[in-house]
């Protein structure tokens, strides 16, 4: 090659680098689509900060990028399958190029965000086509353009679309269900934004900047093409011509900046939207939607009455929830409102009118300026609760799982912003709300169906589990939000375990199994602590046992009758539910300390020790008249007590698994874990008769001690639930069964209480012992006074114990 060639060849080879380089990277042929629209779109946005700091040339040059950009494999998608959008983002291109020559700020502005909308409306078309056909990879590539609808406290960010995909991918659904999932996740992110847009306009025209005015009519117009076609399908020639006019008018009123008439175009666009669903709900999330609404709206007059206190702001957050809770159940009834407005539009508007007077009454109180009473509360939840009674049909009234799941995730979220911005209080409220939700709705299939699983949540929810640390004890030591996140992400992995094992049911062979356990399970600790109670009655104390199988008994009859009425009273009462387990654990324990200081204070060592002729006397006084003594009243509030906590915890479950699998198959469950409890009960009574006094009497102490510190300890973690104790994590990992089984969880207020009744006890008793001896001392030694001073001898049926010999050795000395 001669050296003129070598400098041809050397300078054709530079100019050729020099056009690769002023290529951006990205663009060509072999770019994907969505880097291709995100470089068009950036670019604009450049030329628009440039055209204020560095002139018009340097913006041309970034819109004249912008172009290229869009050329190769977007363009050609574009033109292919939406021949309008193609057509609609060169013209907005275009524009571009003419606004930077012309130094027109806000006319760049809106040629940008005509380009977005163009492009979104192309991706819609392109990423549709793509699932019909079942091409899984041209559609994940497309469908990055897109929008999201805005997440609030109530409402996730939309990534249905990105689950179909990968279903599709995977082949574990059809295109035809992939593409709904697809098209609805896609119309309603497009609708909630354009709604959006209507008010950003809004705003901007009252503030004056013209070019947030220009952007907010374009890309609403934009968004309108999209969803136009459903509008079509839905309203019909006539209404889509009136909603083309309005879009078209607000558009004009944004460009010109003329206010009055963007105020009234937006009212009219908003009319015409009025009861527009572009991604109609399925008769499943319709139910769903209406499951959240009706919980939003119970929520209400209780979070009022915990914030507010005889016309008072006690706390102010549970005010802010109530608020929020409203405004939940707004957008719940607005999803519903297409099919409500057909079916009942007269009590459609008693619903909107309820929450539209919920309004005032939270605002005032969220300010402290007015707290109407509870009733008047009261009064317009029960009018909006008749309302939906009345218009949802049945299956829309039914506890689904799925809602009680989405609230869940909706707390946890919430939880972690709260955590992330360093509220950790508020973080803790909304963990507890989350836990809230699972424990009395979906744990209550769960525990019986899967309790493995509720075992794993509770773990992540608290204090561990899968070797990760709780939720609890990671705000309870404000650790960093990622390890926050970690925990958060099993815990979604457990949760969509629980989902997925209750969308599956379960036989009726596994519901009689699962219910038999429930029952065996609950009765074997009621079994097992009424043994340690009547194991030390012996001779007259015999007598004592049947107030305490009488109350047994009549805790049976209630637990049956408990069943039968679960559908109403327990219904009612939900709402309560944790806060009524904390009340009646609270009653237990203090009764069962009652019990423990009685039983061995005065049943044993007052009936089965004293040899004097007057006390025996006594004690047959008391036996006659057994059933009015308050000794007697006490047996038998003991045996209820015992045996109604366990049958109430068991119609709980039972209840869960008779609303999935109806009450005759649960029936036969609870027939054969009674007959098992029962078998258990006879053999450990027949067999503690024969146990040996001194064992018998050691070994009911210290079960009766261990089923105390049990009952505190998970007494008190009810109450950390419920927020009335505050939760101070301990740095060690027991196993998740020890907080099951012997209600051991690693929070100081736990242990320590266990610790303080275990105490509380042993203490009691020494204290008892030396009390009760010095009173005998002084006794005797008054007695010796008395019959010295008389010169008489004191008779020897008088001498009792003395001090130093326990009282517990002398009976059982004196049974030998």
């Amino acid at each position: 090659m001669t050296g003129r060639g070598l400098l041809r060849a050397l300078a054709l080879g530079g100019l050729l680098l020099a056009l690769l380089a002023a290529v951006p990277a990205g663009a060509g042929a072999q770019a994907p689509a969505w880097r291709s629209a995100e470089q068009a779109v950036d670019s604009i946005s450049e030329a628009r900060s440039a055209l204020l700091l560095d002139g018009r040339g340097e913006a041309e040059r970034l819109t004249s990028r912008a172009q290229r950009a869009y050329g190769g494999r977007l363009a050609r998608g574009l033109r292919a399958e939406a021949p309008a959008a193609a057509r609609e983002a060169q013209s907005a291109l275009a524009s571009a190029r003419r606004a930077a020559r012309a130094g027109d700020g806000p006319a760049l502005a809106g040629a940008r965000t005509r380009l977005r909308g163009a492009l979104l409306r192309g991706s819609y078309a392109v990423t549709t086509a793509a699932v019909r056909s079942g091409d899984v990879r041209r559609a994940r590539e497309w469908l990055l353009i897109r929008e999201f609808r805005r997440a609030t406290r109530f409402t996730r960010p939309g990534v249905d679309a990105t689950v179909a995909l990968d279903r599709l991918g995977a082949r574990r659904t059809t295109p035809q269900r992939a593409l709904l999932a697809v098209r609805k996740d896609l119309l309603d992110a497009y609708q909630a934004r354009l709604i959006e847009q209507l008010e950003a306009g809004s705003r901007a025209a009252k503030r004056g900047f013209r070019a947030s005015q220009a952007e907010s009519g374009e890309f609403a117009r934009g968004l309108w093409l999209i969803l136009r076609p459903e509008y079509l399908r839905q309203r019909g020639a006539n209404a889509t011509r009136k909603a083309d006019r309005s879009v078209a008018a607000f558009v004009t009123a944004t460009r010109q900046g003329n206010r009055r008439e963007l105020t009234a175009a937006r009212d009219r666009v908003t009319r015409a939207l009025d009861g527009f669903t572009a991604a109609p709900f399925t008769p499943a999330e319709q139910a769903r939607r209406a499951s959240q609404f009706l919980r939003f709206l119970d929520l209400l007059p209780i979070e009022y009455d915990d914030g507010t206190d005889d016309g008072k702001l006690t706390i102010p957050f549970e005010v802010q929830e109530a608020v929020a809770f409203r405004d939940a159940a707004e957008s719940a009834l607005s999803d519903l409102e297409p099919v409500l407005e057909k079916r009942d539009p007269r009590r459609l508007a008693e619903m909107e009118g309820a929450l539209a007077a919920f309004k005032p009454i939270l605002d005032d109180a969220v300010t402290n300026r007015k707290i109407v009473p509870q009733e008047q509360v009261d009064a317009v939840h029960k009018r909006a609760r008749s309302a939906a009674e009345a218009s949802f049909p049945e299956e829309w009234q039914e506890s689904t799982s799925e809602s009680d799941f989405d609230l869940v995730d909706l707390s946890l979220d919430r939880m972690e912003a709260a955590a992330g911005a360093g509220e950790w209080k508020q973080a803790e409220q909304a963990r507890l709300e989350a836990y809230a939700f699972f424990e009395f709705g979906p744990e209550l299939s769960l525990r019986s169906l899967a309790p493995d699983i509720v075992n794993r949540v509770e773990g992540l929810v608290w204090f561990s589990a899968d070797g990760r640390d709780g939720l609890a004890k990671l705000i309870g030591e404000r650790r960093p939000r990622r390890e926050l996140r970690e925990t958060r992400l099993a815990l979604d992995g457990a949760l969509d375990e629980g989902a997925g094992t209750l969308g599956k049911g379960a036989g009726a062979g596994e519901v009689v199994t699962n219910a038999a356990v429930i029952v065996f399970r609950e009765g074997l600790e009621a079994v097992l602590i009424l043994a340690a109670v009547m194991a030390g009655m012996r001779g007259l104390a015999r007598q004592q046992k049947k107030p305490i199988v009488v109350g047994a008994a009549l805790a049976l009859v209630a637990s049956a009758i408990t069943f039968v009425l679960a559908q109403t009273v327990l219904t009612s009462l939900a709402r309560y539910g944790e806060k009524l387990e904390a009340v009646v654990g609270l009653v237990a324990v203090a009764i069962l300390l009652l019990v423990l200081n009685w039983f061995f204070h005065k049943v044993y060592w007052t009936q089965h020790i004293s040899k004097c002729h007057k006390e025996r006397k006594r004690l047959a006084m008391m036996t006659e008249k057994g059933w009015i003594s308050a000794q007697a009243i006490g047996f038998v509030i003991l045996g209820f007590s015992t045996v109604y906590r366990e049958g109430f915890e068991t119609v709980l479950f039972l209840q869960a698994l008779e609303l999935n699998s109806g009450v005759v198959v649960v029936l036969e469950g609870v027939l054969l874990g009674g007959v098992a409890v029962g078998a258990l009960a006879f053999a450990t009574f027949v067999l503690e008769r024969k146990l040996p006094y001194r064992k018998m009497l050691i070994v009911t102490g210290v079960l009766l001690t261990i089923v105390l510190a049990i009952m505190v300890g998970k007494t008190m973690r009810t109450l950390q639930g419920v927020g009335w104790m505050p939760i101070t994590p301990l740095d060690f990992d027991p196993p998740f069964w020890t907080g099951l089984w012997l209600g051991l969880f690693p929070t100081v207020e736990t242990i320590l209480a266990q610790l303080g009744s275990v105490v509380f006890v042993i203490g009691s008793y020494f204290a008892a012992e030396r009390l009760k001896n010095r009173r005998q001392e002084q006794k005797l030694r008054a007695s010796k006074e008395a019959a010295a001073q008389a010169g008489e001898e004191l008779p020897e049926d008088e001498i009792e114990e003395p001090a130093g010999k326990s009282p517990v050795a002398a009976g059982v000395e004196q049974r030998g």
